[in-house]
């Protein structure tokens, strides 16, 4: 099968077979099992192997290319998306897989703690101790990236501002895919882009925004980054779809990242979907944006 061809096939797919089914009116808890059970077909590369971390405070998979000292290698924390009520390192197995390929560094995925058992600020403070767990086990800041997509995206930008205002090292590079920055969902490709999007749907990511923010504002920069002060931040790499309503969260991010000195890249991506990184075991073009991560990372980290 071709990659148009199955490029096609999956738009089809995620829309008639996954896109009804995330967000009311079912329950987190038949969105979470119905969110494992639909990426099992996405398996990381053989090479790679898949290692639990035992004695954070959080609990993490490593995805990785051999063991031994982890000081001689570098690492990417990864956290993943979900709208912040759904995923895990287990949905995203693949994804880690393909990144520790790519950039040839440990991915460490975080389970975090999710809504609306767990709202704000329980994710951001674990993806915090999860940044310092990676640091205990050896790794060099100066070869440390922090990333995530979607939800993930969010949390990770809330965790490296959380960085610089702590006494922690800093990363030297952030990596984000399709990321949340605004919660109060007030970006045009919304309403725009709401037909082309095979994927997400606003109700269900105005239902999930509100479990994770509690009572906080949905523009308040503690929990919506477009909002924060984003002074500091790592040199960032950022990948959207260009079908996907939240299209316009990357864009006015990296604009105003740039405005705030951040070094910033703004990869677009025609006729592609939320997330299709996900997809970069099965689709040329997703393999293709997750060897520009990978590229991203090493030029980063002087590999």
């Amino acid at each position: 099968m071709s990659d148009a061809l199955l490029k096609s096939v999956f738009r089809v797919f995620l829309r008639l077979f996954y896109k009804p089914f995330l967000g009311p009116p079912f329950p987190v808890s038949f969105q979470r099992r119905f969110m494992d059970l639909a990426t099992r077909i996405l398996v990381p590369p053989k090479e790679v192997d898949r290692e639990p971390i035992t004695g954070a405070e959080v609990p993490i998979t490593r995805f990785g290319i051999g063991g031994g000292d982890p000081s001689l290698r570098p690492a990417v924390l990864w956290v993943h998306g979900g709208g912040f009520v759904v995923g895990s390192a287990s949905t995203h197995a693949a994804l880690g897989g393909y990144l520790a390929q790519a950039a040839g560094a440990d991915v460490y995925l975080p389970d975090y703690r999710l809504a609306p058992e767990h709202p704000w600020p329980a994710a951001t403070d674990d993806v915090f101790s999860a940044y310092r767990a990676i640091l205990a086990r050896g790794h060099d800041p100066a070869k440390v990236a922090i990333g995530g997509d979607s939800a993930g995206g969010a949390i990770a930008i809330l965790a490296a501002l959380q960085l610089n205002e702590m006494d922690v090292p800093a990363p030297a590079a952030m990596v984000l895919i399709s990321p949340v920055t605004d919660l109060s969902l007030s970006g045009a490709s919304v309403i725009g882009k709401r037909r082309a999007d095979p994927l997400l749907r606003p109700e269900w990511l105005s239902d999930s925004y509100r479990q994770w923010a509690g009572p906080l504002a949905l523009t308040d920069g503690r929990i919506s980054p477009l909002y924060a002060d984003l002074e500091g931040l790592p040199p960032s790499l950022i990948q959207v779809g260009e079908d996907e309503i939240l299209l316009d969260d990357s864009v006015r991010f990296a604009d105003r990242a740039w405005a705030k000195g951040v070094e910033v890249e703004l990869q677009r991506f025609p006729r592609l979907w939320h997330d299709f990184q996900l997809q970069a075991g099965m689709i040329a073009d997703s393999r293709a944006a997750v060897g520009d991560i990978g590229a991203f990372l090493r030029r980063r980290w002087g590999i």
